[in-house]
């Protein structure tokens, strides 16, 4: 049967006046949990000699994904054998667990859930990477620059991220723009590729998340 997409003008939020980026509005949506990864010393090397690159998380219990992205979504197969051996390799699941642990520490660090300072923290026009997970989580780590950041970059991979976890509901790239009243959401994953057509329901769990901004879906790259 065809997957049914829950797009529909119900679930699409009302978007908050636009009164710039430190307005007081009362409504910041559901209540969250942030944590941070601490970098282990490897990490604190590479931080010394490429900068800071933090990998985040957010949990929430009060939005049913389910209501927004019911599909689980699995990595798709990759078109060129090439891709497929480098995938079965580099991303397998012993040298993701591998890279974690010789970046971050194993149990992340709570942090103030205020989630107007933490959107606030991130640089404008700064690519993430980010995975939507089932139980409510929402994973996110910056896109380096350059390919010689390696480890940072796998581990801001996809499915990295979502730790191979078989109940992903969606991923993409997402960024602030907008001197920050904007979040700039899309589909960009290589990994799971979620439906062009899941867009508006990503968008519609994301303004719902953080109704302080203005959410827009945009085409992938």
């Amino acid at each position: 049967p065809k997957p049914i997409y829950n797009t529909d003008w119900r679930q699409r939020p009302s978007i908050p006046p636009r009164r710039g980026k430190h307005y007081d509005n009362l409504k910041v949506g559901p209540p969250v949990t942030a944590y941070v990864y601490p970098p282990t010393i490897f990490g604190r090397l590479l931080r010394v000699i490429w900068g800071e690159n933090p990998f985040w998380e957010i949990s929430q219990s009060s939005i049913d994904i389910n209501d927004y992205l019911p599909i689980c979504l699995h990595p798709s197969p990759l078109p060129t054998i090439t891709d497929h051996i480098k995938h079965k390799t580099l991303c397998a699941r012993p040298i993701i667990w591998i890279v974690r642990r010789s970046q971050v520490q194993a149990h992340p660090r709570y942090r103030s859930a205020d989630k107007k300072r933490l959107i606030d923290e991130l640089p404008m026009d700064q690519k993430y990477n980010f995975t939507l997970i089932g139980d409510g989580r929402l994973a996110f780590a910056k896109i380096p620059h350059t390919k010689l950041k390696y480890p940072y970059r796998l581990l801001s991979k996809h499915i990295a991220l979502a730790k191979h976890s078989s109940d992903v509901r969606f991923a993409g790239e997402m960024k602030k723009t907008n001197n920050g009243e904007t979040l700039l959401i899309n589909n960009n994953s290589g990994t799971y590729r979620p439906d062009d057509k899941m867009v508006p329901s990503a968008v519609s769990y994301f303004q719902r998340l953080f109704p302080h901004l203005l959410v827009r879906g945009i085409p992938r790259d």
